[in-house]
Order: structure tokens, then C-alpha cells, then sequence
């Protein structure tokens, strides 16, 4: 891990950074201190409430300099070395200087296997559960099997066939 002089990133400083996310380094779980949602993905686009500008910040630097409190050189990679982007745990995660070779990684492809609750999914590798009308059409995705099975309750009794967007989907683009 190369330290650099930038004392920020995609310009924001780490005490920024820290009043918009909360990290918890042991389930490698975020949330928005902001809107209070959880976050469920790699990358999240963040809109700066004051001048408007838009930015994307990768959640696995982002975990890797909150837990370290030094920011990472720009071409400085970060990889989780079970292959499951999702899995943001800090344990999970490995910094691979820019000048150093890439390690392999565990290619294995992420399924989405059956509960035991009818139209609810799990991901192999990202721990995801998701919610679904069809084998490939996802209604609702969260961590939580719980608000899942909140959704898929809610989804069953208004017989709607109108898709039901998660949180993490921007308002603009919702139905």
C-alpha cells in the first residue's frame, strides 16, 4: 500500500468521508449517515447536498482508508480475496500497491440459490437476499432475510405486477 501526499478522495477528506458513512469493518456493511439507508453495492454515486456535485466513491477504498486513516494511491488496487465484490468485510480485503502484480482470484461465479421462503433468493457469495416474480427478474435486494420477507408479503397481498423498486435505486428512476 503506497501512502500519498492527496489529502483527499474523489475529493473529499476523510473526516468527510466519515460523516457520510457508517462501516461497520466486521460484516462489511455500509450506511448512509445521511439518508440512514443501508447500502447494498460496490459503488454508490453520492450527491453533495450543498453544491450539487456528483461523485462516485468505491466502497472497498472506502472501508480500506477508514480503518486505516490514510488515503490510497490513485492506481492502487483493492481486491477481495474471495472474488465476491460484495463482501466488503475488512478481513475480506487486500491492497495491492500499484506496482505490484495482481494476485488470482477466486473466479467462482455468484448463484442465487432458493430459501426456504417461496420467491426469495440468496446469493452464493454476496450474502444478498433478493426478492423475485421470476428466475431472473429482481424485485427487491437487501441483507436482511427479514425485510425481504416484509416485501414479498407486501408484493403477494396487492397482487400488483408493478415492479417494486429497493432502496438503492434513485427516486428519479423509480416507477
Amino acid at each position: 500500500m503506497t501512502v500519498v501526499d492527496t489529502q483527499t478522495y474523489v475529493g473529499y477528506t476523510l473526516a468527510q468521508i466519515k460523516n457520510i458513512f457508517y462501516y461497520d469493518p466486521d460484516t462489511g456493511e455500509f450506511t448512509s449517515k445521511v439518508s440512514g439507508k443501508e447500502i447494498v453495492d460496490k459503488a454508490i454515486t453520492y450527491r453533495h447536498p450543498k453544491t450539487g456535485k456528483v461523485v462516485c466513491f468505491n466502497l472497498s477504498r472506502v472501508a480500506v482508508m477508514l480503518m486505516t486513516d490514510t488515503y490510497l494511491h490513485p492506481k492502487d488496487r483493492v481486491l477481495c480475496k474471495d472474488g465476491d465484490r460484495y463482501n466488503l468485510a475488512y478481513s475480506n480485503l487486500v491492497v495491492v500497491d500499484h506496482k505490484g502484480t495482481y494476485p488470482k482470484r477466486n473466479l467462482e461465479k455468484n448463484y442465487y440459490l432458493e430459501t426456504d421462503e417461496d420467491y426469495i433468493f440468496c446469493g452464493t457469495m454476496n450474502r444478498l437476499f433478493v426478492v423475485r416474480r421470476g428466475p431472473e427478474q429482481s424485485v427487491y435486494r437487501t441483507y436482511s432475510k427479514q425485510k425481504a420477507v416484509e416485501v414479498r408479503d407486501r408484493w403477494l397481498e396487492s397482487g400488483k405486477v408493478l415492479h417494486e423498486w429497493d432502496e438503492t435505486m434513485p427516486v428519479m428512476f423509480r416507477n
